[in-house]
């Protein structure tokens, strides 16, 4: 029975050691750094508006920044011309597309990694835009509404960098 009792005991003080180890936390973020634009949460980091990468020091509107040569279909047409997304002063994450949909309108888009929204926006006169796209290596696409009054407009630009 001895050695039954001495089996258990030292099964005990090994179940005792596993917890105690098991229950140590450590720091997951301690060998982490996420840049002046992220913070460390579970050991990942997490950026700020308008920066990516591991390490937040990617600024995500940076790929969409050029010009293009834009080739369109709407519900009224087609259309060839060019635009310039440039930086905006309103964020970090923002961008400016100069000459939108050739209407000679600067419209805001917030950039969020290969993505870009544009909010309703008056561009001009009544009318208003808004619409959204993505970036895949050289080319911009975008889909958007133009809405004057009661007439309206769906167009997909095809938006390839210069």
């Amino acid at each position: 029975m001895k050695l039954k009792t001495r089996i258990f005991q030292i099964l005990g003080v090994a179940a005792i050691a596993t917890i105690g180890m098991t229950s140590c936390d450590t720091d997951a973020c301690t060998d982490v750094e996420c840049g002046d634009y992220g913070k460390c949460l579970d050991g990942d980091c997490v950026c700020d508006a308008g920066f990516e990468g591991t390490d937040c020091a990617t600024l995500s509107r940076a790929e969409f920044l050029a010009s293009y040569t834009v080739s369109e279909v709407c519900t009224s047409g087609p259309y060839t011309y060019n635009i310039t997304v440039s930086t905006s002063a309103t964020g970090m994450d923002k961008v400016v597309v100069q000459n939108f949909g050739d209407f000679g309108v600067d419209l805001v888009g917030t950039v969020d990694g290969n993505s870009v929204t544009f909010a309703s926006q008056s561009g001009g006169s009544t009318a208003t835009f808004s619409g959204s796209g993505q970036i895949a290596g050289t080319i911009l696409s975008i889909t958007y509404t133009v809405t004057d009054g009661t007439d309206s407009d769906s167009c997909i630009m095809t938006c390839t960098k210069q």
